[in-house]
């Protein structure tokens, strides 16, 4: 199994301005990116032909620009509805990814800027309906535009200076718009899952804490599964008081002061090595990101 005690401290700030919002929850979307971005070989695709929405321009730390076009489509399924006060109150939550956008994120392709110098440019494909609410609203459109370039960031190594970035009034679309294809997946984007302890977490002795968990697997179309795991751990001041051990379909979660031990089976095979877990501070609250592995079995 994979041991891990390197958890991601999530400060308690409540007081932070607006402004620092998508400041304070960019290192969880980082990490919610980088789980869920690789697409499986093995899952039938289907093509899509989105329509330009707006670019994004802005620099590699190596001073090369990038360009993110967002792009939509009635193919991917529309997030659910909040308003910008429900989006705020997500954002300074414990888990700012519990709000997801379905999206696409296409391979990086080669073009040529207005001057002839050889420049990337990167796809971001959403849903229709949540292109039109993000075109007349200032938050929800900062909050795309932080997690595509995560997306790029993450997925395909790019730097992008996030300081730098315009959005491009007189141009949709930079480039040459390759082919896309998204995953052909049925079922819903939250699945709720049951655990399957061992037998004797079944039944904790006196000097241990049954620790409550919750078990969710999100899917969406162009994108890989993940399963998400929430440990609710009071007493616990800093990830750096636990233990964390994750097998291919099983998770050992432990701390000494207070004591706290957890030991259950997961219903998919899991990528250990990719696995990401956080803590939060304020709310004395364990997140376990895990990467779903797919066999053809289940293509």
């Amino acid at each position: 199994m994979s041991k891990s005690n390197a958890f991601l401290e999530v400060p308690d700030d409540s007081e932070a301005p607006f402004e620092s919002l998508f400041l304070q929850a960019n290192a969880e979307f980082k990490n919610l990116v980088q789980t869920l971005a690789a697409e499986s070989a093995d899952t039938k695709t289907k093509p899509i032909k989105p329509s330009p929405g707006f670019c994004i321009k802005l620099r590699d730390t190596d001073g090369s620009k990038l360009f993110i076009n967002v792009c939509h489509t009635p193919e991917l399924p529309e997030p659910r509805e909040i308003s910008e006060e429900e989006l705020i109150q997500i954002l300074e939550s414990e888990d700012p990814t519990s709000y997801r956008v379905p999206l696409s994120l296409g391979l990086p392709h080669e073009e040529l800027d207005k001057g002839g110098n050889p420049c990337k440019a990167f796809d971001v494909i959403i849903n229709d309906a949540f292109f039109r609410k993000i075109e007349s609203n200032e938050l929800f459109r900062t909050f795309v535009i932080t997690v595509a370039i995560d997306g790029i960031e993450d997925k395909y190594g790019a730097s992008p200076d996030r300081e730098s970035y315009t959005v491009l009034k007189n141009r949709r679309y930079v480039g040459s718009m390759p082919d896309h294809h998204i995953q052909n997946r049925k079922g819903p984007l939250i699945a709720e899952l049951d655990t399957k302890p061992k037998a004797e977490d079944r039944q904790p002795s006196g000097d241990r804490k049954a620790v409550p968990v919750q078990l969710t697997r999100h899917s969406g179309p162009g994108v890989g599964d993940t399963l998400v795991a929430r440990f609710s751990l009071p007493g616990v001041k800093s990830g750096g008081a636990l233990t964390l051990d994750v097998g291919e379909d099983r998770v050992v979660l432990g701390s000494k002061d207070p004591l706290y031990s957890f030991d259950f089976f997961v219903p998919h095979r899991v990528d250990q090595e990719a696995a990401v877990a956080e803590f939060d501070t304020r709310h004395h609250l364990c997140s376990l990101f895990l990467v779903v592995v797919v066999t053809a079995a289940h293509a």
